[in-house]
């Protein structure tokens, strides 16, 4: 008697791992057993010994580590996870930008913690932290968490997608011509801001990633005019988003020429000279936003439009010459020192909550409340600081501070809430981007991931931006999806 055929069910795969390749990397004993235990060990010794040594020991470990999985993910294409680009951003920003102040302030032979007013074993066990938070980041997201794209997939871009590159290009330059967006990102203050300037702001990163993306890749002649044109204004752009939004953009145009493909041992010439580009614009857009940061500090100037700005930088320029730029590098040479050093707020809010109770929870939940639309939650309270609530628990007085995932976490729980908070938002947005893989089709799909990988490389954002940014990911993303959906007009010769 024969047996009747069998049937046997395919894996239960989530839609973003159809769209984005099947062929996921296993964990890699570098990402789940080495780096973690070099983070935590390390932690553990600069804690215990709670000096300068300490914390240089700590700063050297967690700009290596950064920079070495930084250059993995870019050169060596390795696999990409929310919780490892949450770790390198931490470690990069807290670890690289006190060892940068380190370096290059002057001292005059004092220590850096006497220098920035501040106690030696305080920001050590600051920093400590933030690498202990950072080898659990590596350590669970490299076993529990899936990359975002598998080994198989790769970008490519089509007419439809050139024509939604065009079309926002454009919309950003209306946005700037009708003050949705102003220097910075979008127009808004005390709590409202202009939703039309958000979705701009929001598309700018990724926009600029696939536009650059799209004129190397370009076989056309008319795609290489139009998309060159496109990247060329979204890279001049860099002088009016700002300096971190500048760096981080350009990062992620690495990420993305790899995952269109490109192999940095291919064409060396060609790949050396987009580096060399996109560091030229770096460089140029950071001297010239300084300039116009100038020039909106000059007088009655300083909250005028990106145009008047324009105006005043280009008088200062015709009046000083070469040394309107010379002011602007000072300027910027002197920030550079120490505006890199982000750590103190950390650590002293880290340091209080060991000796006073921590807010338990409230920091997190009046930021939430930020979060939600003033439309739908009117009465919510659109002053609310983290500094304010940090100085009222633990009897301090900080002005505008540098805020992150990690001051929301020592603010409510202390050490273990460094420890918490950033695997909790890595679950959060994990959730959200499940969602939007299963609402949207893969080109808008592709701009919220990576939107969400530029959320994850920054560093100095507080709890209020990541859910702002989680919650607009699926609207937006649903415009992008509306406009391709669109039908296209074709004509034909008779």
């Amino acid at each position: 008697m024969g047996t009747l055929p069998q049937s046997v069910p395919p894996p239960s795969l989530p839609p973003w791992s159809r769209i984005f390749g099947v062929d996921l990397e296993p964990p890699r004993q570098l990402y789940f057993a080495f780096i973690p235990a070099v983070l935590a060990l390390t932690g553990i010794l600069s804690w215990t010994m709670g000096d300068e040594m300490g914390m240089v020991l700590s700063m050297v470990v967690a700009t290596a580590v950064s920079l070495f999985s930084l250059w993995d993910l870019i050169f060596n294409h390795a696999a990409m996870r929310f919780s490892t680009l949450l770790g390198i951003s931490l470690l990069f920003g807290y670890g690289a930008g006190a060892l940068n102040t380190w370096i290059t302030l002057p001292r005059g032979g004092l220590s850096l913690a006497t220098a920035m007013g501040s106690d030696e074993g305080v920001l050590t066990r600051g920093l400590a932290a933030v690498l202990m938070s950072s080898a659990c980041l590596f350590f669970l997201g490299e076993i529990f968490e899936r990359p975002i794209f598998g080994r198989d997939f790769r970008f490519r871009i089509d007419a439809r997608t050139r024509i939604l590159i065009y079309a926002c290009t454009g919309a950003i330059l209306v946005g700037y011509a009708t003050h949705q967006l102003v220097f910075g990102g979008a127009t808004g203050g005390g709590g409202h801001v202009s939703v039309p300037g958000v979705f701009l702001a929001w598309l700018y990163t990724p926009l600029t990633s696939i536009a650059v993306v799209a004129f190397l890749t370009a076989k056309r002649l008319v795609d290489r005019v139009f998309g060159g044109f496109a990247a060329l204004v979204l890279v001049l752009l860099f002088s009016i988003m700002g300096r971190r939004i500048t760096i981080y953009t350009s990062m992620e145009v690495l990420l993305v020429m790899g995952l269109a493909g490109f192999r940095w041992r291919e064409k060396p010439v060609r790949n050396a000279l987009v580096i060399l580009v996109l560091a030229a614009a770096m460089i140029a857009g950071a001297l010239t936003s300084m300039l116009f940061r100038i020039a909106g500090a000059t007088g009655h100037h300083a909250k005028d439009t990106v145009g008047k700005r324009l105006q005043v930088a280009g008088k200062l320029v015709q009046k000083k010459g070469v040394g309107a730029f010379e002011q602007a590098g000072e300027a910027t040479q002197t920030n550079f020192q120490s505006r890199t050093f982000v750590l103190s707020f950390l650590a002293k809010i880290l340091d209080a909550s060991s000796h006073k109770t921590p807010a338990l929870g409230q920091d997190a939940l009046a930021l939430a409340e930020e979060a939600i639309p003033g439309v739908l939650y009117p009465s919510k309270n659109a002053n609310f600081s983290e500094e304010g609530l940090v100085n009222q628990q633990f009897q301090l007085d900080f002005p505008d501070q540098p805020n992150s995932i990690l001051t929301a976490g020592a603010t409510d729980f202390g050490l273990l809430g460094i420890i918490l908070y950033p695997l909790l938002l890595v679950l959060a947005l994990k959730a959200v981007f499940a969602l939007a893989a299963r609402w949207l089709p893969p080109v808008p799909l592709i701009f919220a991931t990576l939107y969400f990988i530029y959320l994850m490389l920054l560093t100095e954002i507080a709890l209020t931006g990541y859910m702002e940014s989680l919650r607009d990911t699926i609207v937006f993303g649903t415009i992008l999806a509306m406009f391709l959906a669109l039908p296209s007009v074709k004509l034909h010769a008779s």
